[in-house]
């Protein structure tokens, strides 16, 4: 049997974060620094919550995050809004009223199933749909983080961001499982 309850799990718990996730996003900060204090930054799939929850913990002073998901978050915070809803559905509009964002991230991934290949077609289809709603969102220079599952379709999607990006860049943190098909994509400088 897997072990889930691993070091990165225990130190969640000990740090008081909502999900061992924490630490993937951490590491990518420390990698590209794509985030900072003053920014907007959009957290599509954020249940529980607990990207959101490290960016006003330790990263947002005067900026915010605003996260959107179909479940419920388990926080609050002064530098944080969250919207229940669908990113497939939702009214961009409604996301940014503030103003567009500087960063949109994603740790989103659609309910998995025993067939690893049609897991990766259905973090491949719910990645286009949030980059469908990148212009709507995301200022010209912004950056954009999005957990993908690896396969076959993964070259065309990151040709596709590239045309929408100065940088598109995978990345593997320490804290993914091992086993795990997931990688991110951290996309740079964006242009269209």
């Amino acid at each position: 049997m897997k072990e889930v309850r691993d070091r990165y799990f225990r130190k969640a718990k000990e740090e008081q974060y909502l999900a061992r996730s924490v630490y993937k996003l951490s590491e990518a900060l420390e990698k590209f620094s794509f985030i900072r204090p003053a920014d907007r930054v959009l957290d599509v799939g954020c249940a529980p919550g607990s990207w959101s929850q490290f960016l006003t913990r330790s990263v947002i002073t005067t900026g915010s995050v605003t996260g959107i998901d179909i479940l419920p978050v388990q926080f609050s915070h002064p530098h944080f809004t969250f919207i229940q809803g669908d990113i497939k559905t939702i009214d961009a509009a409604s996301l940014v009223r503030g103003g567009l964002f500087s960063a949109v991230i994603s740790d989103a991934m659609a309910n998995t199933i025993a067939d690893p290949e049609a897991n990766h077609y259905r973090s491949i289809n719910l990645c286009r749909v949030i980059t469908r709603a990148l212009p709507a969102l995301l200022s010209r220079g912004g950056h954009f983080f999005i957990k993908v599952f690896d396969g076959p379709d993964l070259t065309a999607y990151r040709t596709e961001l590239k045309a929408m990006f100065a940088t598109v860049a995978n990345f593997k943190p320490k804290s993914s499982r091992e086993e795990s098909r997931e990688l991110f994509l951290c996309c740079r400088a964006f242009h269209t």
